[in-house]
């Protein structure tokens, strides 16, 4: 049985908005009340109960030359390039200052094992802009110690030379923007690029230089249909990647005015059109060979990722499933979002806000969160069931007060309603999703959010039951 065979169950657990977790509680729950010297305070409190280690820096550049309408990043559109030097020179580094302050007056410093550049588009910073800010971090970070550096790069705005610059600088991941390669979904959201541009740029020599390159692909968007996704993963299992991520498109008018372009000439594809789509290019990338990591991730057989779910350390966030070196961040730059021991912390989206606070001295803290030991226990779940798409009670029953079954009754209850329709096996030591359920474990994953009092799927609708004995595990 497929996901796509049963439209009752869909219907039974789709949802307005499925949370992806990244975070957990998620950011609508964070308080906007902490400010630049809770920040401050955090920072001390983490470094003085650990050494800092496993950490990334993650660095946000808010511009873009062109918008593409699926967006949801925090950016603005300009060709001013004075702009993004200003953005650079005269409101970044001065945050990056400011840690190197609070570092200092600390006596200590976290010890940086990857680098992340995001946006927005970071490819946008021309070569001196990019050797400017690589030598502004050496006052962060030991550049010995990073073992990943990560660009985020828009295809349409690089070129070989540029490439094997970043090599030189230090890159040795290339993460592409690709959305889709099928010109017709291209042109709704405003963003042309064929799957030869791309071709081009990853040369036999470009390869050996990088030894991970992924590709960022979107499903949901206009013009896309289970035969569009079959084009645009035929390009992608030509090109080889090593490393992919299918992430479903959130639909956000309300934020995002300009997301109304994508339905001018139709409606976007519905609940199960999006899951088709889905599971057609998951079962294409299999297929192919790659291999599952996560929800929505996928990576070579020998790819870092892969061995990593292996042995059972990658690591699910913002970033998608990552390789689990480095689950401690600290961002710099407008509406970058930091996670680090206990906490959370997030700057102001708007740039105006953000400028203004760094040049009064304050860290740009919008909201934040320090989380308790609830919610420790839970993200680990959630970001469990997310990546490896089982639970195993014991490995949790030291953090309950008397056991997991004990501690969750009333998650196992729900737990035991979602066994019914299928989605996932349970027994004395613990559950594991079924084939079916992997498509669905967002919605499992918000049986352990007490942050949300919304029912997880719809009790007016009744599933048939389901012979459990002919029921696959999702990995």
């Amino acid at each position: 049985m497929e996901i796509t065979d049963n439209i009752n169950l869909l219907k039974k657990y789709i949802q307005p908005l499925v949370f992806d977790y990244t975070e957990y509680p998620t950011k609508a729950h964070w308080d906007e009340s902490l400010q630049s010297i809770d920040y401050k305070e955090a920072l001390k409190d983490w470094l003085s109960n650990s050494d800092g280690s496993n950490s990334m820096f993650y660095v946000h550049t808010p511009f873009c030359e062109q918008l593409c309408y699926f967006c949801l990043c925090s950016k603005e559109i300009t060709k001013d390039y004075q702009k993004v030097k200003d953005y650079l020179y005269n409101v970044l580094f001065k945050e990056i200052d400011m840690l190197v302050d609070v570092f200092k007056e600390i006596g200590k410093k976290p010890k940086f094992k990857e680098i992340y550049f995001g946006g927005g588009s970071p490819t946008y910073y021309k070569k001196p802009e990019f050797l400017a800010l690589k030598d502004k971090m050496k006052d962060l970070i030991n550049f010995e110690n990073i073992e990943t550096w990560t660009v985020e790069i828009d295809p349409r705005r690089v070129d070989v030379d540029k490439l094997k610059f970043y090599h030189s600088m230090g890159v040795n991941r290339l993460s592409f923007g690709i959305q889709d390669f099928n010109l017709g979904v291209q042109q709704e959201i405003n963003r042309i690029q064929p799957p030869q541009l791309v071709e081009e740029l990853l040369t036999e020599e470009i390869r050996s230089l990088f030894p991970a390159i992924n590709f960022d692909l979107l499903i949901g968007l206009p013009a896309q249909t289970v035969e569009t996704i079959e084009e645009t993963i035929d390009h992608v299992s030509r090109i080889k990647p090593t490393q992919l991520q299918t992430m479903y498109m959130h639909y956000k008018p309300n934020t995002r005015r300009y997301m109304t372009n994508m339905v001018r000439n139709q409606a976007l594809p519905d609940f199960y059109d999006r899951r088709a789509i889905f599971h057609r290019a998951r079962n294409l990338l299999i297929k192919s060979g790659y291999k599952q990591a996560g929800f929505e991730s996928y990576a070579l057989p020998n790819d870092e990722l892969s061995e990593a779910m292996e042995e059972k350390k990658a690591y699910y966030n913002s970033l998608g499933t990552q390789v689990g070196e480095a689950n401690n961040f600290i961002a710099v730059g407008s509406s970058a979002h930091g996670s680090f021991g206990d906490y959370y912390f997030q700057n102001y989206y708007e740039r105006n806000l953000y400028t203004d606070a760094i040049k009064s001295g304050d860290f740009p803290i919008y909201r934040g969160l320090k989380l308790n030991k609830e919610d420790k226990l839970r993200r680990d779940i959630i970001k469990t069931i997310r990546t490896y798409f089982k639970i195993s009670f014991k490995d949790y029953d030291n953090q309950c007060i008397n056991s997991f079954v004990d501690h969750f009754e009333n998650e196992i209850n729900l737990l035991k309603q979602v066994e019914q329709d299928g989605l996932l096996i349970m027994n004395e030591d613990g559950f594991e999703l079924t084939e079916i359920g992997y498509h669905l474990s967002p919605h499992i994953c918000e049986i352990f959010d007490t942050y949300n009092d919304r029912d997880v799927f719809n009790k007016n609708i009744k599933i048939e039951p389901l012979n459990f004995s002919q029921m696959s595990v999702g990995k």
